[in-house]
């Protein structure tokens, strides 16, 4: 093997591999939680409106309710959300937000982005709430 095929060899795969990576990070999954329930950042408390028409990346609007939850799923870093509001003052609120790579299920807060919020709130980790540990003589069983 010359020198000449081994250099031409290591340029093909490390082209391989970046383009990999680049497709990686372009099409990487996401699932999406859209929330409208309150939040507190700092000392400032944002809610939502009562029914609001949400809608990412273009696709159909969902509307919501205050303390409300629904899921999406999404695919690669960057997203646009629009929110109208339907009840009250008529708003609309387009905004453009990322996700990391590697954040599988993230929340999206509405009342964040409804309030103008700073936008690193806008988009947060999930995390599931934790389990019980009751005694099993504790639970209530119900019969059929």
């Amino acid at each position: 093997m010359t020198a000449r095929s081994l250099i031409q060899r290591s340029a093909v795969i490390v082209g391989l591999l970046l383009l990999s990576v680049f497709l990686f990070y372009i099409g990487k999954g996401h699932t999406l939680l859209i929330d409208t329930n309150a939040v507190k950042i700092g000392d400032k408390e944002y809610r939502s409106a009562e029914t609001v028409s949400v809608s990412i990346n273009g696709q159909p609007a969902e509307t919501m309710g205050r303390a409300e939850r629904i899921m999406l799923a999404v695919g690669g870093p960057s997203h646009s959300i629009t929110i109208e509001v339907l009840s009250g003052a008529d708003k609309t609120v387009s905004k453009k937000f990322s996700i990391p790579t590697f954040l599988d299920t993230a929340v999206v807060s509405v009342p964040a982005i409804l309030g103008d919020a700073p936008a690193e709130h806008w988009v947060t980790r999930f995390v599931p709430p934790p389990i019980e540990d009751a005694p099993v003589e504790q639970m209530v069983h119900q019969e059929d």
